[in-house]
């Protein structure tokens, strides 16, 4: 499930002021802010009965020099989050904020741009420590055509029905991009315009980019009307898509062509799991074992998170399981029977396996590709051993 949203209170002490600020501020951040009126004639506690919002937004004159001695006063673990929005730049109400323990201090007139990047930065920091890093899994071919961008948006897809993680994919194939009619979605957003607008964008912002399939998939698609080259990608921009990314979703699945650039390597850097497709071929076996010898000097990936996934396998074929797993120096692999009937409906009908042929033995090789992802699969999609079938059987 996505990460709650960060509460923001603003407090001063001029209804009117603080009505004013709330609005502007509202504004410029696209949040729901709310407000603390601090009444100078009957001061009390602050917060006596009323929890702590996670980022308090400080309106400092000297009527509420008081509020801020008490938040001074409170253990550094439980104060918020803090802003000071002073009424003139005096040193003694600088020094007040900071002994508050102020993130930022402004003096009116108070520069809307700068304000803004604090804001975002503020509630950026408190989401990354609301909770664990989500999980960036890539999906890359070893051998072009291997069926890796199959694979990625159906393992995207089933995490995203049988677990309660928030799951995206990330459809970085600039030039051939297919994911969007792999879920027959038209996105109003490509993975370019987010890039652009990524130092603007805060966990609902970028979340408005995304576009939503009907499992509650978010997707991150190509732009198919323009032709994109890796050289017009900031890597900064991308590299801070990314920490924004696994900040606010639990897992986070990567379409990743077959090239070593700039931006597949800082792909490739962040990634915590990746996937290898092949099949059972000599030819991909051996351009297989150079990737993952890139992937371990190169990248220092630990053998534990290199998965490699026969597609279109076939027990009759002249390659085994075994003969992968020495020749590729690698015990995570995983099967993908062939179907080639049911995936090319599948794909012509931009329907996932899961929602065409959930049944089917392709369908429950996704499965448990992505247990052995560490996708913690809800009770209900688990598959019944045969006691637990045994007894469901004379119960009904």
């Amino acid at each position: 499930m996505q990460k709650e949203a960060i509460s923001i209170e603003i407090l001063g002490s001029n209804l009117s002021t603080l009505t004013l600020q709330r609005s502007h501020i509202s504004a410029l951040i696209n949040k729901e802010i709310t407000t603390y009126l601090y009444d100078v004639t009957s001061p009390t506690l602050l917060y006596k009965d009323k929890k702590l919002p996670e980022l308090l937004i400080f309106l400092l004159d000297d009527s509420t020099v008081d509020a801020l001695n008490q938040l001074t006063a409170l253990p550094s673990s439980m104060r918020p989050a803090l802003l000071v929005i002073a009424q003139d730049n005096d040193k003694q109400l600088m020094r007040l904020a900071m002994q508050a323990g102020a993130r930022d201090f402004f003096a009116h007139p108070v520069d809307s741009q700068e304000l803004h990047k604090s804001l975002i930065q503020t509630i950026f920091d408190l989401r990354r420590g609301q909770s664990q890093q989500g999980i960036l899994t890539t999906v890359i071919n070893a051998k072009g055509g291997s069926g890796g961008s199959f694979i990625a948006c159906n393992l995207a897809h089933l995490t995203s029905v049988v677990s309660d993680s928030s799951v995206v994919l990330m459809d970085l194939d600039l030039q051939f991009g297919t994911q969007s009619l792999n879920l027959d979605v038209k996105p109003r957003h490509n993975i370019v315009e987010t890039l652009n607008d990524v130092a603007k964008l805060d966990f609902e912002g970028l979340d408005g980019y995304m576009t939503r399939h009907e499992s509650g998939l978010r997707l991150l698609s190509t732009e198919h009307d323009h032709l994109t080259l890796t050289n017009e990608i900031s890597i900064e921009n991308l590299d801070q898509l990314l920490t924004l990314s696994i900040s606010s979703y639990n897992r986070f699945f990567v379409d990743l062509p077959r090239h070593i650039d700039s931006v597949s390597v800082t792909i490739l850097e962040r990634s915590d799991q990746i996937v290898i497709v092949i099949q059972q071929s000599l030819a991909h076996m051996r351009d297989a074992k150079r990737l993952i010898g890139i992937l371990r000097s190169e990248f220092n990936i630990a053998a534990q998170n290199i998965f490699i996934v026969i597609n279109r396998y076939n027990s009759d074929g002249s390659l085994k399981i075994k003969d992968v797993q020495d020749t590729l120096d690698c015990q995570n692999v995983l099967t993908v029977p062939n179907d080639y009937e049911t995936v090319a409906q599948s794909t012509n009908l931009g329907i996932p396996l899961y929602s065409y042929a959930r049944n089917a033995p392709i369908t429950k090789s996704i499965m448990s590709l992505i247990e052995s992802l560490n996708v913690t699969v809800k009770d209900e999609f688990k598959e019944k051993g045969f006691f637990q079938k045994l007894f469901r059987s004379k119960n009904k």
